[in-house]
């Protein structure tokens, strides 16, 4: 039984690119460092001669970042529905287009001022997306399924390093708030704790005290000026205020 040939130095090498990239994306921590790594690894996996990194903003295709012998779109943004990026994520589907003047679904007017002749452009991430990664020729050309399927691997680990890098953002926005909110209690109970000589109202009735200009139970009073939280219990008093058929008195009335 004969071994298969190994693959060609091109494919070889392509497939090494492409390990590489989904390595360093998993230790990405920002997204300069995402689409540093994708728009790079997009063209040395496809041979092309540029790349962009496009993101999802609401309804129009932001072309975040690139890399490519000539400026392409870098910092402007189309509408989804004019935008061959925009087509793959609405349709969560790849394009492959030889040659762009020849496809409706492309506009020309944008593509006359570029070297782009031809192209390929997968969605980042297949459900929702939120980007898509397209690559470009000079010359009309065509890539193949295995370099396709590459493409669609590297979108797929730039939404998993994406989908980190939200849920990393929101992480910190939490802790963020919860510091906020507790600086806040606490100077809350700093401020609005009397003094130790002054006098607290309670009105007579209900056991409420005036804090602020408002009336409020023990419970609230305890925990706004001291973080203690209060839970109920019956003491030997109550008790035996129960067995005497006496009314129960609370913080309520």
């Amino acid at each position: 039984m004969s071994e298969s040939p190994p693959p060609p130095p091109r494919a070889a090498e392509a497939a090494e690119q492409l390990i590489e990239a989904v390595q360093r994306l998993s230790t990405a921590r920002t997204i300069g460092d995402v689409t540093d790594i994708v728009k790079t690894a997009a063209r040395r996996v496809t041979g092309a001669d540029g790349a962009c990194f496009v993101l999802r903003d609401e309804g129009m295709c932001y072309y975040a970042d690139e890399d490519a012998v000539a400026p392409l779109w870098k910092g402007r943004r189309f509408p989804l529905e004019t935008c061959i990026s925009g087509w793959a994520m609405l349709n969560r589907q790849p394009a492959l287009i030889p040659d762009v003047y020849l496809d409706d679904r492309i506009p020309h007017d944008a593509y006359r001022p570029t070297f782009v002749r031809s192209l390929a452009v997968v969605p980042i991430r297949s459900i929702a997306p939120v980007g898509a990664i397209g690559v470009y020729w000079a010359q009309e050309a065509c890539p193949t399924p295995t370099e396709v399927r590459w493409l669609q691997s590297l979108a797929d680990s730039t939404a998993l390093a994406l989908e980190y890098l939200r849920s990393q953002t929101e992480a910190g926005d939490a802790h963020a708030m919860a510091n906020l909110l507790q600086t806040e209690n606490a100077w809350l109970r700093e401020t609005q704790r009397p003094d130790r000589d002054g006098l607290l109202r309670m009105c007579f009735l209900t056991r409420r005290f005036e804090v602020g200009g408002c009336w409020v139970p023990v419970e609230a009073l305890l925990e706004r000026w001291f973080g203690l939280r209060v839970t109920h219990g019956l003491s030997p008093e109550g008790v035996a205020q129960l067995d005497r058929g006496e009314p129960a008195r609370t913080a309520a009335g």
